[in-house]
């Protein structure tokens, strides 16, 4: 292992470049840390990835996952990080400096593909360009944060009445959910920007309205997606894969069968799509506490 600095692993030209496109800071963080993990696995700068050293990753996280040390959507996200990276050196003028770069990491992608049979989600640099495309509209804004960080389906939304919905406590914010038996957690950063939202919005019958005041319906969803996503440049994703999103999130970063069904309002026989493999279900805390990523204000 070589003694190369985290700032030696990576050009920082080509990073600034790359961490600019990012509406979020744990955006930023997250690949941060997963490419200075594989460079401080291989002990090389990223641009000096060989195929050897992408086996190599590949089997060492296969290992973890194997044991339970992370799940295989955790694996999912670091090689889609790495690849999305990579891509990015291979394209850039940036790069002309270094040795020609390659992505070793897609055809792997490959091989995790079948993940995504269990539930569609939205990877993480589509969410992030997402956000910034509808970053002017603090309405749609808020819609995506609660599907993406609280789990709420299209349709639990729409049905929200207005700020009576939401019970604080000691530990947090709540939401009262039509058709749930249980309060729904609100994070922190959802209730930043839902909060930035009913500061401004007009008062009418239900949370959020279209332009003649009333409540919004599930073909308005699926248009607003269509919309951003378009605006975004990304594929066309559903409501409902964002909110899968959610739970891949939780699962990727630990959360139990229990603390995940909780949060998105399903019992755990129906939330056993969203996971890969058996977790020990002995984790303490609130369970979007263990998600890394957060949402900025737009």
């Amino acid at each position: 292992m070589s003694q190369n600095t985290e700032q030696e692993f990576v050009n920082s030209r080509l990073w600034n470049l790359f961490r600019s496109r990012f509406k979020s800071s744990t955006t930023e963080a997250s690949y941060w840390s997963d490419i200075q993990e594989f460079c401080r696995f291989t002990g090389k700068a990223f641009s000096d990835t060989d195929t050897g050293d992408v086996v190599r990753y590949y089997e060492y996280l296969s290992d973890r996952t194997e044991q339970g040390k992370i799940s295989p959507l955790t694996m999912t996200k670091k090689f889609r990080e790495l690849h999305s990276f990579a891509m990015f050196c291979a394209g850039s003028e940036e790069a002309d400096d270094q040795k020609s770069s390659e992505d070793y990491f897609q055809p792997y992608l490959k091989q995790m593909a079948k993940e995504r049979r269990l539930a569609r989600s939205i990877p993480v640099e589509d969410m992030d360009a997402l956000l910034q495309a509808v970053s002017g509209n603090l309405m749609s804004y808020a819609i995506l944060t609660l599907m993406y960080r609280a789990g709420l389906s299209s349709t639990e939304i729409i049905n929200l009445d207005g700020e009576a919905d939401f019970i604080r406590y000691d530990d947090g914010i709540y939401a009262v959910v039509k058709g749930r038996r249980e309060l729904c957690r609100i994070p922190e950063d959802a209730w930043q920007i839902l909060t930035a939202y009913m500061e401004q919005r007009d008062i009418h019958s239900s949370l959020f309205y279209n332009r003649s005041g009333r409540p919004l319906n599930a073909m308005y969803i699926s248009r607003m997606m269509k919309k951003y996503c378009r605006k975004a440049g990304i594929q066309n994703y559903s409501a409902e894969s964002i909110r899968n999103s959610c739970a891949f999130n939780l699962f990727a970063y630990g959360a139990g069968p229990e603390q995940v069904a909780e949060q998105m309002g399903r019992t755990e026989r129906q939330i056993k799509r969203y996971k890969g493999i058996s977790y020990r279900g002995n984790l303490r805390k609130h369970a979007e506490d263990l998600v890394k990523m957060k949402i900025e204000k737009p």
